[in-house]
């Protein structure tokens, strides 16, 4: 599993720990918008930069998540869960991993988009800050417990209360930005969308691991 996979991965599930009680007042308004939706459609773009090492990654990504079902793409992969089977395509390997899946017990999983709150995490409302004609609450998270990020910043739409970038900073002096570009919900996202269609992948290699 690559880097981007991994923190796209955490940072849908972040929870956090509310301390603050501005920021916890915009989290939870931001935990009750998300859960009226339907569903969630978001495209965003990825970057990962650590100017110590000179590394500087960018791709672009989408989620479609309806319920506990869920599609992620990204440049090099699919991963797909009807809630029940996940499937994890590789594509430049047409590498197809089959397994079981289970929202209850994967913490890290996409279906979870949003869902900022309860534990995890103290948090501290820093400013209101402007972003052409975007007005942006800048929440900054801290850890309760030592783990992989020192910080996570959240800029969430003060008019929406949608979130509009997240930026993850870890203790190598690594940054991890994931900027929403488009955020659409209560779409007719077709059920097949979360199914893997093998036929469409001719020569696909399939591992099955259920």
């Amino acid at each position: 599993m690559n880097r981007t996979l991994i923190f796209i991965l955490l940072i849908l599930s972040i929870n956090s720990y509310a301390q603050d009680e501005k920021s916890n007042e915009i989290l939870q308004q931001l935990s009750t918008n998300t859960k009226a939706y339907k569903n969630i459609d978001v495209d965003f773009d990825f970057k990962f930069e650590n100017t110590t090492q000179g590394i500087s990654e960018n791709q672009k990504g989408n989620i479609k998540i309806n319920s506990n079902k869920f599609r992620l793409e990204l440049n090099q992969q699919i991963i797909i869960s009807d809630d029940t089977t996940q499937w994890k395509y590789l594509k430049e390997s047409n590498e197809l991993q089959i397994m079981e899946y289970d929202s209850l017990d994967d913490m890290i999983s996409p279906n979870k988009l949003f869902t900022i709150y309860e534990e995890g995490y103290k948090n501290s409302y820093v400013e209101l800050k402007n972003e052409g004609d975007i007005t942006l609450h800048i929440i900054d998270l801290f850890p309760i417990e030592s783990n992989a990020f020192q910080k996570i910043q959240l800029q969430i739409n003060s008019e929406k209360i949608q979130l509009h970038n997240i930026i993850l900073f870890d203790k190598n002096g690594g940054s991890f930005t994931y900027l929403i570009t488009t955020f659409s919900v209560d779409n007719n996202l077709d059920d097949n969308l979360f199914k893997f269609n093998s036929e469409e992948y001719p020569e696909i290699e399939i591992i099955d691991l259920r």
